[in-house]
């Protein structure tokens, strides 16, 4: 009995205990959350009288607002976290490679994202004190809320002042938030719009017009009008053959004449009354999101194949190439009986590749695509009062991406637009990679163990987009330096989002709206995997975000006059040997980062572009190009014999095929400016530093990149120019790579001693110290 009786007691001390510790590691961490909460806001009331102080003196305080909203809006995002952490949790847990993720970060989102909010404020104080106490001085960025907004000389202008207009997607159309992180306008509109009469609902032109009249009292420009491409739901039951062909983003057939037909219905019916309410704002038209139309075997959503009437379109295009079926079948070894059998199996097999149909198919299929974004240019246009200009997010790999069976001619795109767009990536070092994309990331040889972030793509699309087509403004309507399918990072660095977006900006951005902004007004994170480890999670981010656009706008001028306006060493991109050579967007690739970090004026030419290059002063550097039609080859010809140099990698293997894969028997190229074998980047850049020594232009500055040790070294992006304001050389430098950089500087041969850094208006000595991710522009103020 005894022994029952203590039994019991045990028991329901355990139970007792099993009650009382859970309470009083709540009332714990009810009052950690407290004085955390009580820390931050202290802090803001802080920063808050600094920044009265400093306004009082007439000292900026532009960017310490930014971390003040910052502050505000993410105390009330961890408030709707800590209350609703099982919510919170099953977001967690929809995202794809939730099992890579910290087990706790669901629970710990609201500690962490207040402890964010610390290190922000301290921040901006630590900085509006330097200001104070004149140890620097921040230029003022343009003020957004008043003005006239205009497209003009490749840029938007404000007031006559070049501007880098900007927001975030999804951001909420609230004054802070605008001041914050900029004032793009927008409105979405898609075939659901009409009515099964098709008439257009008069409820969404209400709609529309009422929201852009709104944008254009908080002086939101540009406003762009971005076209969905998903049927309405009476379409797809009444005609559901309009579903043949569709992709992702694009969710039709585009080549259904009734796609057509509503497509005009649409754009006729709403257009002319957005384009009104715009009034005298600048506008655009996005024409489409992420456009791909894979064909190959395993592609993204190539499974779909196309309709009867693309195919229709595939045979008149093969009998406008070939007149006769003898001829196709010559070509493709078939044994069709007319030309109206002429087909190809969908998806089509990569193992094609290299021969005479696949390049026939991926050049028809550009040639499809480029004839319907020249159609929704024409009804965008034809609708909008303004003729305003027309833009498209294509993906930011398509120019470095091996794959060439989706469609898109970037060429023939580039050209077409009024304003080239995409949506560009960049991605830490420290990132966690997911999926098919951790594939090649060696840390050993690839880009991982040189650079702090993965800038290369950014940089070659805005080089190539600016080589083609140098006076068109470049609109990036979802940036993708925070996050994308193929990489996250919990906890990003104010100073990689810095650099990525200086290196940006100052390789021809001329707009951004990154992704993405993902909270209700009430704080409240949207249930979606796309925001875990985005900017709605992240406020040190998010703040470095808002004052490197107000940085980057009050230097705009300077940043603008960064670009190159010659460029002098010139990449041949040959379309061919894109869509037949799998490996030649990589060698294509490497030779432009080879280039780059030898800080060269790099820019592209095409076969179509080649004529107007100078001989006198541009090199051509040719990739290694197995495939190359006739007439590609003639223009480099023609440029040789007109004087021009050629320097061509991995000679052997080039030239030896056309663009049907037949053996070539017309003679290549046989004098050569230089040849250099394909190596691995560095190794190129060593070769191609000896090769073009002889070559390259006279800059302002002579400028030593070196490790802490005096040894020679890459990753720090230099771009010289005179500045426009005093005519002296300016020098932006951007240091990529993740070890520090040493500087040393000569004008002449000599030494420069000070320079003033533009940013902070301070003297800088010669021999400066770059942190990975640092980034200075700097004015040398001993010119003669």
């Amino acid at each position: 009995m005894g022994s029952l009786k203590s039994c019991s007691i045990i028991l329901l001390g355990y139970i007792a205990c099993s009650i009382v510790l859970p309470m009083q590691a709540r009332a714990n961490n009810d009052a950690v959350w407290d004085q955390l909460n009580h820390k931050v806001e202290t802090r803001r009331i802080e920063l808050n009288a600094l920044i009265s102080e400093a306004n009082q003196k007439g000292i900026n305080t532009d960017y310490a607002s930014v971390s003040e909203q910052v502050i505000s809006a993410f105390q009330m995002a961890a408030q709707h976290d800590r209350k609703n952490v099982e919510r919170v949790r099953r977001i967690f847990q929809t995202f794809s490679y939730y099992n890579k993720t910290d087990p706790m970060a669901a629970d710990q989102l609201a500690v962490n994202e207040l402890k964010a909010c610390l290190d922000v404020a301290d921040h901006a104080a630590a900085e509006l004190r330097r200001q104070l106490a004149r140890e620097i001085t921040l230029s003022d960025p343009p003020d957004f809320t008043n003005g006239m907004m205009e497209l003009a000389a490749g840029y938007y202008r404000l007031d006559g002042r070049a501007v880098f207009p900007s927001s975030l997607i999804w951001m909420p159309k609230d004054e802070d938030f605008m001041q914050a992180f900029g004032r793009l306008g927008e409105a979405y509109y898609t075939l659901g719009g009409l009515k099964e009469d098709g008439t257009l609902d008069s409820r969404v032109l209400k709609r529309a017009v009422a929201s852009l009249e709104n944008q254009c009292q908080l002086n939101a420009a540009p406003l762009v009008f971005f076209m969905g491409h998903a049927p309405a739901g009476w379409m797809k039951r009444q005609h559901p053959e309009i579903m043949e062909g569709a992709r992702h983003f694009t969710q039709y057939d585009i080549d259904s004449p009734l796609i057509r037909a509503w497509i005009k219905m649409l754009c006729a019916g709403l257009l002319p009354g957005m384009s009104q309410a715009g009034g005298n704002r600048p506008m655009a038209h996005l024409l489409a999101n992420e456009p791909h139309f894979a064909t190959q075997k395993g592609g993204w959503r190539a499974r779909n194949g196309l309709s009867k009437f693309g195919m229709q379109k595939y045979r008149h295009w093969v009998a406008v190439k070939y007149k006769t079926v003898e001829a196709v079948n010559d070509a493709y070894n078939a044994s069709y009986k007319n030309l109206d059998q002429v087909k190809v199996d969908l998806p089509i097999n990569p193992a094609l590749r290299g021969g005479a149909l696949w390049y026939d198919w991926c050049r028809f299929n550009m040639d499809r695509v480029n004839e319907w974004f020249t159609f929704l240019k024409q009804q965008v246009q034809a609708n909008d009062l303004f003729k305003s200009p027309v833009t498209i997010k294509m993906l930011g790999f398509t120019l470095s991406t091996p794959l060439r069976d989706h469609g898109l001619d970037i060429e023939y795109l580039t050209k077409l637009q009024d304003i080239p767009g995409a949506d560009l990536r960049v991605a830490p070092y420290d990132a966690i990679f997911y999926g098919k994309h951790e594939e090649g990331l060696d840390p050993e040889t690839g880009w991982l163990s040189r650079y702090a972030y993965d800038w290369v793509e950014q940089s070659m699309y805005l080089d190539f987009t600016k080589s083609i087509c140098p006076d068109k403004l470049f609109y990036d309507s979802e940036w993708h330096g925070f996050g994308a399918v193929s990489w996250r990072h919990f906890n990003l660095n104010r100073n990689y989002v810095r650099s990525a977006l200086w290196l940006a900006f100052s390789h021809g951005m001329g707009a951004i709206k990154p992704w993405l902004w993902g909270r209700g007004s009430d704080g409240s994170l949207k249930e979606n995997a796309d925001y875990i480890g985005e900017l709605a999670t992240q406020p040190a981010a998010l703040d470095a975000y808002g004052r490197t656009l107000k940085e980057l706008n009050a230097h705009a001028e300077r940043v603008e006059s960064a670009i190159p306006r010659e460029r002098f060493f010139i990449i041949y991109y040959c379309e061919e040997a894109a869509i037949q050579d799998e490996n030649y967007t990589g060698h294509f690739k490497d030779i432009y980062e080879a280039l780059k970090l030898l800080n060269l004026p790099v820019g592209f030419t095409t076969p179509s572009e080649i004529g107007g290059l100078d001989a006198r002063k541009q090199i051509l550097i040719i990739p290694p190009t197995r495939f190359i039609a006739d007439d590609s080859l003639a223009r480099i010809k023609t440029f040789q014999q007109s004087g021009g140099r050629v320097v061509l990698v991995d000679a052997d293997r080039s030239f030896l095929k056309n663009e049907m894969g037949m053996t070539r028997h017309i003679a290549g190229i046989t004098k050569f400016f230089a040849k250099l074998p394909l190596n691995d980047v560095l190794q190129m850049a060593e070769d191609l530093d000896a090769a073009l020594a002889p070559v390259k232009p006279a800059m302002p500055m002579d400028v030593a990149v070196t490790d802490l040790a005096g040894k020679k070294a890459y990753g720090v992006i230099i771009h010289q120019s005179m500045d426009p304001k005093t005519q002296q050389p300016l020098l932006v430098l951007n240091n990529v790579s993740k070890d520090r950089r040493a500087i040393n500087l000569k004008h002449n041969g000599k030494p420069i001693e000070k320079m003033m850094d533009v940013i902070t208006r301070r003297l800088v000595q010669n021999g400066l110290t770059l942190e990975p991710c640092d980034v200075r522009m700097l004015i040398n103020i001993d010119w003669k």
